[in-house]
């Protein structure tokens, strides 16, 4: 990281439920929230689904320690490709949710997908600037204070590192 520390970005899978239930303990419902779209409490009952390689792809990150402080997940959708980041709030605005969807943009243009898109709040700030530094071209659809922004992964676009 920008700061010094040393972390480790991997593939997770569903070994991994553990690490990212205690990771959403740490976690403030208000990150909670922002990632999830719903009633807080469900956010455990979540994991299972998003940890599993049938519906996606989800990257960790690891502490030095060993704990993981985030997720990125890349859903299929269909023929769409939904890209989700969840980083604990002591790690937040260190870099690690852009690199997470950088290195998920890429897993997806790898896969074929000619586009991402991302669904948060209109409120959440370090969502959208994190979609906005890709560098890629940006649709937003706006309904009921709900933000979906999906960018155009073509061929020639390079994600900045």
């Amino acid at each position: 990281l920008p700061a010094g520390q040393p972390v480790t970005i991997r593939r997770a899978g569903e070994e991994d439920l553990e690490a990212a239930l205690a990771m959403h303990s740490r976690c403030s419902q208000r990150t909670l929230g922002s990632r999830y779209h719903g009633p807080v409490k469900d956010a455990d009952g979540y994991l299972r689904h998003l940890l599993s390689p049938r519906f996606g792809r989800t990257l960790a990150v690891e502490s030095a320690a060993g704990e993981l402080v985030a997720l990125g997940h890349l859903l299929w959708d269909g023929d769409e490709t939904e890209a989700a980041l969840l980083v604990e709030d002591a790690w937040q605005r260190r870099g690690i949710g852009s690199e997470l969807l950088r290195r998920l943009t890429g897993m997806a243009r790898e896969a074929g997908s000619e586009s991402v898109y991302a669904v948060t709040q209109a409120s959440n700030t370090g969502m959208v600037a994190t979609m906005r530094g890709l560098g890629l071209p940006l649709d937003y659809q706006v309904e009921e204070g709900t933000l979906v922004m999906t960018a155009t992964l073509t061929p020639a676009a390079v994600a900045p590192r």
